[in-house]
């Protein structure tokens, strides 16, 4: 008997929630190849294959104390692993999901999974050496070495076969919370403290909880052998994102999402 874990059955939930029961099987043999990835999904006339990791926290890692924090190495792992299992599928779009339990390191924004992809994340500020000082307005984000997408000490690709990063996430959907809550403090016609609009927002919540939705952030690989399907996983909390003229760019925000993020609580 299959034991699924954690991550799989929030990915199976996520897909059924977006219309792609019957769509997709879990480990299947596949034809002329050796190995089983996690996931197949048939979407329209092409095959997409993910193979999905848990984030876990790291051995021995300190509780009480400050320490170093490395946001990509439990996610650069992952990338290696996925990779081996899906060398064989460098025909059709392939993807690494990735469903975070307790690595606390792991950083879930766009900007750190670009990083675990093309380098560690760092700044390069200009600098006028006739005038002996720096640039303002020139800094900007480069990235540097570690990149699991970059050959090291090249600007070389490879790891072409993952198509893309795709972080699952459990997200809280309250939008009807926060349009009682913002409306509820606009009528208030005047600057509410903050333990005032805390008391609104709490009565509200009772009576309007929200509920708990998987989601996905689409991180695009720049050097993808097939891309990811411009169409796939376009629910109405999922972001995709993707480099572009040297700097992340979202281009995908689902509609709930939207909706969410034009609220403004604190009118």
């Amino acid at each position: 008997m299959e034991t699924k874990n954690e991550s799989e059955k929030v990915f199976e939930q996520y897909l059924d929630s977006n219309e792609f029961q019957g769509k997709w099987a879990y480990e299947p043999s596949i034809t002329g190849k050796t190995k089983h990835p996690d996931y197949l999904l048939d979407f329209g006339d092409k095959k997409c294959f993910f193979e999905v990791k848990e984030l876990r926290k790291k051995d021995n890692e300190p509780t009480e104390r400050a320490a170093y924090i490395d946001p990509y190495s439990g996610l650069r792992k992952k990338i290696h692993k996925a990779r081996k299992q899906l060398k064989e599928f460098k025909e059709y779009p392939c993807s690494l999901v990735v469903y975070n339990i307790d690595d606390r390191q792991f950083r879930a924004k766009p900007l750190d999974v670009f990083g675990a992809m093309l380098g560690n994340i760092g700044f390069r500020i200009g600098f006028d050496s006739a005038e002996g000082q720096v640039v303002t307005g020139a800094e900007r984000n480069v990235f540097l070495e570690g990149g699991k997408m970059v050959v090291p000490g090249s600007k070389k690709s490879r790891n072409t076969t993952i198509s893309a990063i795709v972080v699952l996430e459990i997200f809280r959907d309250n939008i009807e919370m926060r349009k009682a809550s913002s409306k509820e403090i606009k009528k208030q016609g005047r600057k509410l403290t903050a333990a005032e609009k805390f008391d609104i927002r709490k009565e509200l919540y009772e009576k309007y909880p929200g509920n708990s939705v998987p989601r996905v952030v689409v991180v695009e690989n720049p050097f993808a052998r097939v891309a990811f399907p411009a169409d796939l996983f376009n629910g109405p909390f999922d972001e995709r994102w993707r480099m572009g003229n040297d700097k992340q760019e979202r281009v995908f925000v689902g509609s709930k999402l939207r909706e969410l993020e034009s609220l403004k609580c604190d009118s």
